[in-house]
């Protein structure tokens, strides 16, 4: 069955170059064809979709000149069947690599021909030693561990991220993105909730909800997303006092909960999400908040054995109470700095607020929610020094949240403006109104071939001639 093995590879090669191998083409020609073979899926002898490069077809084409359709058929090893590697030798080179952990594969099999005149293949003793854990990542300690982690506490470390949630209606087709907080020694979730955007406000609004009725953590563990990594999030989390540890890029075995958290939201909430029809943000959060309460928090955890709110009820907590409302809101406050100008003015997003005129000359810092940009706080060395009254005021919420709080569409109003004016345009070229588009169907009698007259004539006529040619419909 070997034989029949190459035919069936030679004739699918064959079948790929066969365009190219036209004696008719010039070098340049065949080369461009060649390109326009690797650009297009070909099957291969098994009937699989396979892309080739230029490179492997040159190297086919090659082969069909110089042998012929034998050519094409798939070389054989040359050491195929010639030996098999003497156990006894194979031995001795796993020997030789525990020795001495540092010697490649290479370096063994030269020690081996030049010490025993055994003559074995780097690749050979490669395999052989992966097959035995051999390798040197092994051998020299570089292969990690990874243990089974959970905090000591409750309290003691929450893990955030965000999710893609299902796409709805009211947000134009696009997807609602949920953003959640998982606590990792019950495996409780303090805080989630849809969202349209993954903005940092978005979180932070999260982070304030969780905050706000289960309390304070002692540390964050983040990814390096643009909502987790802004200068305003660790600001807040200085605040509360909230230490923040962010994953290391492309490692994500820190995050296992989490994932196996979402998988659970994948399998169970969103399935029945779509079954619901969901169409809006305030529907969509309404379900999932009774199924994080009613359902998942009640469920017995594998890995636990309890369910996440008896584990977080038991303790031990590490947990700070949340500050009160006033103190929240404070704490989630945005902050800018600026140096008041000599007329006691500073500048913020495009407005201009009035300051203490004894501030005038000093760096002060402001302080506001990026919501409501009409009451901002002066802070001056970490003291209040009172409120920034607005003297221009041109924006009310922070350039940062326009793309997040864009008007959504309203309900259609049956006016149809564009119609309209193209009823009106119609009209006003039936009643044979000069001048009033800049297109207009040529007459009959019109000579469209831009004869020197057609050249020569300006006014409205010439701008006329110049779109005649354009199709508008």
């Amino acid at each position: 069955m070997r034989t029949d093995r190459d035919t069936l590879v030679a004739l699918a090669r064959w079948q790929v170059i066969a365009q190219a191998t036209d004696e008719r083409l010039s070098r340049s020609e065949r080369g461009l064809v060649l390109s326009e073979i690797a650009a297009q899926p070909h099957r291969d002898a098994d009937g699989r979709p396979r892309r080739y490069t230029v490179r492997t077809l040159y190297r086919w084409l090659r082969a069909w000149r110089e042998h012929g359709f034998e050519g094409l058929k798939p070389a054989r090893r040359r050491d195929a069947g010639s030996y098999k590697t003497d156990v006894e030798v194979l031995e001795l080179a796993a020997a030789l690599r525990r020795e001495e952990p540092a010697r490649s594969a290479a370096q063994i099999a030269e020690i081996l021909a030049r010490t025993r005149g055994v003559a074995v293949g780097p690749r050979t003793l490669q395999r052989y030693f992966a097959a035995h854990g051999l390798d040197r990542a092994r051998l020299e300690g570089r292969h990690r561990a990874y243990g089974r982690f959970e905090a000591a506490c409750c309290g003691d470390l929450w893990t955030a991220d965000a999710w893609d949630g299902p796409a709805l209606a009211e947000l134009g087709g696009r997807h609602a993105q949920l953003f959640s907080l998982l606590d990792d020694h019950s495996r409780l979730m303090p805080g989630a909730g849809f969202y349209p955007d993954v903005s940092e406000r978005s979180f932070q609004h999260c982070l304030r909800k969780a905050i706000a009725r289960r309390g304070i953590p002692r540390v964050l563990y983040i990814d390096n997303g643009a909502a987790f990594t802004s200068g305003q999030l660790r600001l807040i989390c200085a605040r509360l006092g909230i230490r923040i540890t962010h994953s290391r890029p492309y490692r994500p075995q820190g995050r296992g909960k989490k994932e196996r958290a979402y998988r659970t939201i994948a399998e169970q909430f969103a399935v029945e999400a779509a079954v619901a029809d969901i169409t809006t943000l305030e529907q969509l959060n309404r379900y999932f908040v009774a199924w994080v309460e009613q359902v998942y928090h009640h469920r017995i955890h594998r890995g636990t054995g309890q369910s996440p709110i008896e584990r977080w009820l038991a303790g031990p907590s590490a947990i700070r109470p949340a500050p009160d409302v006033a103190a929240l809101a404070a704490a989630f406050q945005w902050a800018q700095t600026r140096v008041v100008t000599r007329t006691a003015t500073v500048s913020l997003n495009g407005n201009l607020y009035e300051v203490d005129p004894a501030l005038v000359g000093r760096r002060v810092e402001l302080r506001y929610d990026p919501e409501d940009l009409t009451r901002v706080r002066v802070w001056h060395h970490d003291r209040p020094a009172g409120a920034a009254v607005p003297a221009e005021l041109r924006t009310h919420v922070d350039p940062k949240l326009r793309a997040a709080n864009r008007a959504q569409p309203g309900p259609p109003t049956g006016i149809a403006y564009l119609d309209t004016l193209v009823a009106d345009h119609a009209a006003a070229l039936a009643d044979g109104a000069a001048g009033l588009s800049y297109y207009q169907p040529p007459r009959p009698d019109d000579d469209t071939t831009g004869d020197e007259e057609d050249t020569t004539t300006t006014g409205p006529r010439s701008r006329t001639n110049d779109h005649r040619h354009l199709d508008l419909a």
